[in-house]
């Protein structure tokens, strides 16, 4: 989980990335091991928060990669520093702890036989792993004409279009990159089809997760579901149909 790295280098990287970025005077480490230590919420929200956070610290990154060299040292720093709802451990010590040192390895139980896949809970019903697997795979192929009608065509097209009607290029960006990730999470959450897709994921649920979720951008909830409504006018002009 730690890729060889323990706290003391996490610190070494940290100051590097300060003094390497002139931004000393924002932060400290002792102040990324107390946002990390008060870290609160689910798992993934709060890491997301944590490194959005981070991430506000710093000018725009050039490109992706900077950007992900940048986050990988606060990816390390969330992963190894402690946690008070972790009670005083590390996500690195935690899972030590549950799975032994070796990630993935199948641990025996106090009968000296291998633990059994957990089982998963969609929804109101609890399913074996390999039915949970089975379903996912059954999903994904469902999916497919409307995984390929996304990407080999609205998603070209709706870039055509915010180019010819959206003067800012930031905005023309944005635009873009809410759609792609909107497409993206609509996969992800399981709906086959554009039609299928909930009213209240559209106004809603999606709006609600970008601000936690998506490091990168600074939009609010309103100016995502805004967003939204463009894409959608557009698919109904060009395909004639909202959902």
């Amino acid at each position: 989980m730690n890729n060889g790295k323990n706290p003391k280098q996490v610190e070494k990287n940290l100051n590097a990335l300060f003094k390497k970025y002139d931004v000393q005077k924002k932060v400290s480490v002792e102040d990324i091991k107390k946002w990390i230590w008060n870290a609160t919420g689910g798992a993934m929200e709060a890491s997301n928060k944590f490194q959005k956070k981070c991430l506000n610290l710093f000018p725009p990154a050039d490109d992706i990669d900077q950007m992900n060299n940048i986050m990988q040292v606060f990816v390390d720093a969330w992963n190894l520093f402690p946690h008070k709802e972790l009670d005083g451990k590390s996500p690195d010590q935690a899972y030590r702890e549950i799975y032994g040192k070796k990630s993935g390895e199948i641990l025996p139980n106090s009968k000296g036989k291998k633990e059994a896949m957990p089982k998963v809970r969609v929804g109101d019903r609890e399913m074996e792993w390999n039915e949970f697997q089975l379903m996912i795979k059954k999903m994904e192929k469902a999916q497919e004409p409307f995984k390929k009608w996304i990407g080999n065509d609205a998603l070209p097209k709706y870039k055509k279009y915010l180019n010819q009607i959206v003067k800012a290029k930031k905005a023309c960006e944005e635009h873009y990159d809410v759609a792609d990730l909107f497409f993206q999470r609509v996969l992800h959450v399981g709906f086959v089809q554009l039609k299928d897709i909930r009213p209240s994921f559209i106004r809603s649920e999606f709006p609600s997760w970008w601000p936690t979720h998506v490091m990168y951008s600074d939009l609010k909830p309103a100016a995502v579901k805004k967003s939204l409504k463009r894409l959608f006018e557009f698919i109904e002009l060009v395909y004639g149909k909202t959902r």
